[in-house]
């Protein structure tokens, strides 16, 4: 039932494609109800169905305090040593343009672009904001003045620095906005042996989804691409699309698409990272997405590789958007909220009440919606993409 399961997950994605346009406290739970009857035991449908995965989605940049805490917990608290990621210090700049609007596609520096500590440059979203965590690699990072350098549409600005405590603030520039209408999405695919039926999901829906697209974003100019990877010493370690505007293309990567390989549990997540990075991304581009679906973590020693992917990722307005299956552990779960929060992206994960494949992992995380995938992940591209 795992594979099952997993490569439901993957089949949902094509309905996200369409739509660009817990352990949970004790005291609360996710109440809706979705009316999704659990498939007969031992069924095995020959025809994958769409709109059947639930999920949730949890964004730590928009409950801060309740990440704080969860990194006190017993369980929790070895993790940043573990990864050697500490994302605790956070700052946020929102820059507005003369007239007092929003300011996206900025690049901001806080510090150092050349520093290695953390992720110290960034991309302003659609609402002018840039997320900065200048001492993410580095434990016990001291509080300092942070120098603020903007550039934008080829001027450079100095602007006036953050004091050592000033994690939020709002600097304004004497330029106009321009709105920008492209949008890049990206699907990286774990597709190891424990991923089995996803693919035959997403294969099914693909071909229904991207008229969604269109109508959640009928003036976008949208692209998209796939990373398939797997891991070392099996058939193959990355299998990739390019970025594209036609659904044939996607559409027949996917279809030739298999799972295998794999056998321990860590995976080549660094590797499928890189290769989707190194693809032809836009730096004109609004809203930059790449979805990571998964059901395991990366080799313990590609701890360095991935602090630099993180670096780049964020540096490049791309966010990171893990949507983990059933399998993961909370280590696991540190390390793709921390790949979330660091790169403006947020936090999806499978839950048990569609009552398909194996138990799921209950996310760590306060109250929550629970919705079908499909839709889930609709909202999401829809929301990061319109100006």
């Amino acid at each position: 039932m795992k594979t099952r399961l997993q490569w439901a997950l993957v089949g949902a994605l094509p309905f996200l494609l369409g739509a660009c346009s817990g352990a949970l406290d004790s005291s609360v739970s996710p109440t809706r109800d979705l009316g999704v009857a659990p498939p007969p035991s031992g069924s095995n449908p020959t025809q994958p169905q769409a709109g059947v995965l639930t999920a949730g989605e949890w964004n730590d940049l928009r409950n801060w305090s309740f990440w704080i805490n969860v990194l006190k917990r017993p369980e929790w608290s070895p993790l940043p040593d573990s990864w050697q990621l500490y994302p605790t210090t956070r700052y946020t700049l929102t820059l507005t343009d003369a007239a007092g609007q929003p300011l996206p596609g900025a690049q901001v520096t806080l510090g150092s672009a050349a520093a290695t500590t953390g992720v110290t440059v960034a991309i302003t979203d659609r609402l002018g904001r840039a997320e900065l965590f200048p001492g993410l690699f580095q434990k016990d990072s001291p509080a300092a003045a942070q120098p603020v350098l903007v550039a934008y549409r080829g001027q450079q600005f100095t602007l006036a620095p953050l004091a050592a405590t000033e994690y939020a603030a709002t600097r304004a520039l004497p330029v106009g906005a321009t709105a920008a209408s492209a949008v890049d999405i990206m699907f990286v695919v774990d597709a190891t042996g424990s991923m089995g039926d996803e693919i035959t999901y997403l294969q099914a829906e693909l071909g229904n989804v991207i008229p969604r697209v269109v109508a959640q974003l009928p003036s976008a100019d949208i692209r998209m691409s796939s990373v398939f990877y797997r891991d070392q010493g099996d058939a193959y370690l990355t299998r990739v699309q390019p970025f594209t505007t036609k659904l044939s293309e996607l559409q027949d990567f996917v279809q030739a698409q298999r799972a295998g390989g794999g056998g321990d549990f860590p995976e080549a997540v660094d590797e499928g990272l890189r290769v989707a990075l190194d693809q032809q991304w836009r730096p004109e581009a609004s809203c930059r997405l790449l979805f990571l679906v998964l059901d395991a973590p990366p080799h313990g020693e590609a701890r360095t590789r991935m602090q630099t992917l993180i670096r780049e990722a964020a540096g490049r307005g791309i966010r990171l958007i893990p949507v983990t299956a059933s399998g993961i552990d909370t280590s696991t779960e540190f390390l793709m909220r921390s790949l979330a929060l660091s790169t403006a992206g947020t936090y999806v994960f499978l839950t048990d009440h569609s009552g398909i494949g194996d138990k799921h992992l209950t996310a760590t995380v306060g109250e929550y919606k629970v919705e079908f995938l499909n839709n889930l992940l609709v909202r999401l591209i829809t929301e990061y993409s319109q100006p």
